[in-house]
């Protein structure tokens, strides 16, 4: 990296790490997350200098660490409760499969029928969340990308922002869960946590190259949570580790938003808008009858049925302590099923590879 670049990285990181303090000081919730994207997103908007290189990303040896500790960090909730949640609520988890089913179908007939996109354009940007197998899977089509990506990235960054606020204006408040420990970590404690990180960075590796989606976060949460969720080395990121991961994802999610080209994303917004909105509405449908007939709280079923990605999810569940096991259990199994069985429900719906063809008459209409 040049002397520009470095200098570049740290004044980002400076402008997501007080985008992060300003929510904490106004007690957003979710802040360590939420506020640096916001505010680096803002920057980009009114041109701030800082951000005036569209072609600055961070390191991918920063990236790539930062995700193995993300990915460690959720694990670590998957406690051995895990295994005995995952049994207790089989109706609710019927209940995300019909929401599932129901954010992509409502959103692949408003695209498809109301603004005339193609039928892959519009099956793509319905999938809610796993956004690294989605992009993967349209590309493999050979999908127009741009609308896709907004439409998914709009609605992953009115989550983040959003959805903490709407679940601390309908239920009671929280205490954030992070809390400094009374004593320092033992010498077992450190060793553990080394060994543990050690683990899910191989892991990680082992995912990318296999060529899963995210790798190197989801394969290192499947290795943190088999860890904890077995007792063979259960372990918590300490805060101090945890908090500056939580908030260079964040910058990194609002560098990737603040890319957008203004052209592209203005006769995109509405639409994008319209999307989220149908999204939270079946999400929120669901989770509204899902708790009130199972009698489960409505604030960790809303959670757990949002149309986010599974990390951001899981970030705020941990951040505003809503049962990061029931949580867990549910993202999980949404973003494994995704994983599963999307491939052969695209091949299903849209048809094999090679007779897909892009519609130019719908590409080509207004939205």
């Amino acid at each position: 990296m040049s002397k520009n670049d470095i200098l570049t990285l740290l004044g980002v990181l400076a402008l997501g790490g007080a985008g992060a303090a300003a929510f904490e000081a106004l007690s957003l919730p979710a802040g360590f997350l939420a506020g640096p994207m916001v505010t680096v997103v803002l920057a980009k908007s009114i041109s701030l200098p800082l951000l005036k290189d569209n072609s600055f990303t961070f390191p991918n040896g920063l990236i790539s660490t930062n995700l193995i500790f993300i990915g460690a960090a959720m694990g670590s909730a998957v406690s051995p409760d895990f295994w005995a949640g995952a049994a207790l609520w089989p109706l609710s988890m019927l209940a995300l499969v019909a929401v599932v089913s129901g954010i992509t179908s409502c959103v692949y007939l408003y695209t498809y029928k109301k603004c005339r996109w193609g039928r892959d354009e519009a099956f793509f940007a319905g999938l809610p969340g796993a956004l690294g197998m989605t992009a993967a899977l349209a590309q493999e089509r050979g999908a127009p990308m741009d609308r896709i990506m907004i439409v998914q990235l709009v609605r992953l960054f009115l989550l983040i922002a959003v959805l903490p606020l709407i679940i601390s204006s309908v239920v009671e408040s929280k205490e954030v869960i992070f809390t400094e420990a009374n004593d320092a970590m033992s010498l077992r404690d450190g060793l553990q946590l080394v060994l543990a990180l050690l683990i899910c960075a191989v892991c990680g590796y082992a995912a990318l190259k296999l060529k899963a989606p995210a790798g190197m976060l989801t394969g290192a949460f499947f290795a943190s949570a088999a860890l904890n969720s077995t007792g063979t080395l259960e372990f918590a990121l300490p805060v101090c580790l945890a908090t500056p991961c939580y908030v260079l994802m964040g910058t990194n999610v609002g560098l990737y938003i603040g890319k957008m080209d203004r052209n592209t994303l203005k006769p995109m917004l509405g639409t994008s808008l319209v999307v989220f909105a149908i999204s939270l509405s079946v999400a929120l449908g669901g989770a509204v009858v899902t708790s009130w007939a199972l009698e489960i709280s409505f604030d960790k079923v809303f959670l757990s049925f949002a149309p986010g990605g599974m990390e951001a999810m899981l970030l705020i569940s941990i951040l505003l302590d809503i049962d990061p096991v029931f949580v867990a259990t549910h993202q999980l199994a949404r973003f494994m099923g995704l994983l599963a069985f999307m491939p052969i429900v695209t091949r299903y719906v849209l048809g094999p590879v090679s007779a897909s063809q892009p519609d130019e008459a719908r590409a080509q209409s207004a939205t």
